[in-house]
């Protein structure tokens, strides 16, 4: 189990900036965004997928340059996880992903990233909620079978506004998608007010874990006014022999007003309060 952060909370900047300050931080670790049209850190998902070993020689520069590791690249192929979303009725646009997911399996595996993260669909209101949790389980089965084939591990976050939007429906998703993984992150639960021992249940099926801290109501926080226990979380993992890692990951964006702190000093106190108990 490692600390590492997520380059992304410093996407205002470039990603070779960003990586820089993830050096400069003192970190060894780090996660890349793959997110569409958001932020100047991040890869584009699609450009990734039709060419991959392009992106691999390129990030793999960055890396050895300032002495990091990759361990997760978050996918979402939209502006918002409702464009592409795989519980949207509309199936044929799906090939579009299993197409870039096939060569983001690749990249990965050519960066040495063992893991990439993907979102789990939105809960589309016009079809009922069985239908949209087979379609995330249908989607995300596809995506483990061709990113297993790099020996790379899918993960899903679940997350407010998704299919998944609490722990019971998270495993549900998981059920149903034989060998994929979580990429668990308790704010979006503790967001809704729901508590922890209900969210505890997900560790179990963790492959990543994001480092965020919330309180109800409020999806990111400043760390001396979140509510989660991630001691008592890191110590849960470490009874499961959890061996992936725990990134920190604040986010500047809009949504659940998650830009109102800094997120390069909120990095370091949760750094300086996490690292006496999981190594960077």
């Amino acid at each position: 189990m490692r600390l590492t952060v997520s380059s992304y909370s410093f996407e205002a900047i470039p990603l070779e900036g960003a990586l820089a300050v993830v050096q400069a931080m003192g970190f060894k670790g780090t996660d890349i965004g793959g997110f569409h049209k958001r932020g100047r850190a991040s890869l584009e998902p699609d450009a990734v997928g039709a060419n991959p070993q392009e992106y691999a020689d390129h990030l793999k520069r960055l890396l050895d340059k300032y002495e990091l590791y990759a361990f997760d690249y978050f996918v979402q192929f939209g502006s918002s996880p409702d464009e592409r979303a795989l519980t949207d009725p509309d199936r044929a646009m799906l090939e579009q992903n299993y197409q870039s997911i096939d060569g983001i399996g690749r990249f990965c595996k050519l960066v040495g990233i063992p893991t990439v993260t993907v979102l789990p669909g939105v809960d589309v209101p016009s079809q009922p909620q069985e239908h949209n949790l087979d379609l995330a389980g249908k989607g995300l089965k596809h995506y483990v079978e061709i990113c297993g084939t790099y020996g790379v591990t899918v993960c899903f976050e679940p997350h407010m506004g998704s299919v998944a939007h609490t722990p019971e429906l998270a495993l549900n998703v998981v059920e149903r998608a034989p060998g994929v993984k979580l990429a668990v992150d308790y704010s979006h639960f503790v967001l809704q007010s729901i508590p922890v021992e209900r969210i505890h249940p997900l560790l179990a099926h963790a492959g990543h874990f994001h480092i965020r801290p919330a309180r109800p109501g409020k999806l990111q926080t400043r760390w001396v006014e979140g509510t989660i226990d991630f001691l008592d979380i890191i110590q849960r993992l470490k009874g499961l022999a959890y061996e992936h890692c725990l990134s920190i990951e604040y986010v500047c964006q809009e949504w659940f007003d998650a830009n109102q702190l800094d997120t390069l000093s909120e990095t370091m106190v949760a750094k300086a309060a996490l690292e006496g108990y999981v190594p960077v």
